[in-house]
């Protein structure tokens, strides 16, 4: 039997429309932008390009940066401190698995559990 011509024509169009949508429904891999602790102090961000987690003292006021990597459930998966207000950056490169994370960035002293942390923004890898 042979296919019509407007079946023919149509056919494409259709699949490429339903290309579009499942392209714009699935979750980007991407970097989770920069984020701060409450009332500044700290920065964070998660580089997906290398896989950095990278954190940011950005105030001397006797706390360091922390930023921590979370499950989507709020598990702490890994996290990076910078001690000093230099405008230098620490980093590490940590394997996470693929899909919904979190990442949260909190003022911290030594031997205390972290504080000002900013609300838990989710990525993906």
């Amino acid at each position: 039997m042979p296919i019509s011509r407007a079946l023919k024509r149509t056919a494409p169009l259709a699949l490429g429309g339903a290309l579009a949508v499942t392209l714009l429904t699935t979750p980007a891999f991407a970097s989770s932008g920069w984020w701060y602790s409450n009332g500044g102090g700290a920065k964070g961000f998660y580089n997906h390009v290398n896989g950095r987690v990278i954190a940011c003292d950005i105030k001397t006021d006797g706390y360091s940066a922390v930023t921590q990597i979370l499950t989507k459930d709020g598990y702490l998966l890994t996290s990076v401190v910078d001690k000093l207000n230099n405008g230098a950056c620490s980093w590490r490169t940590p394997t996470l698995f693929e899909g919904e994370h979190k990442i949260r960035v909190c003022l911290v002293k030594s031997g205390q559990k972290p504080t000002k942390c900013s609300p838990a923004h989710r990525f993906y890898v």
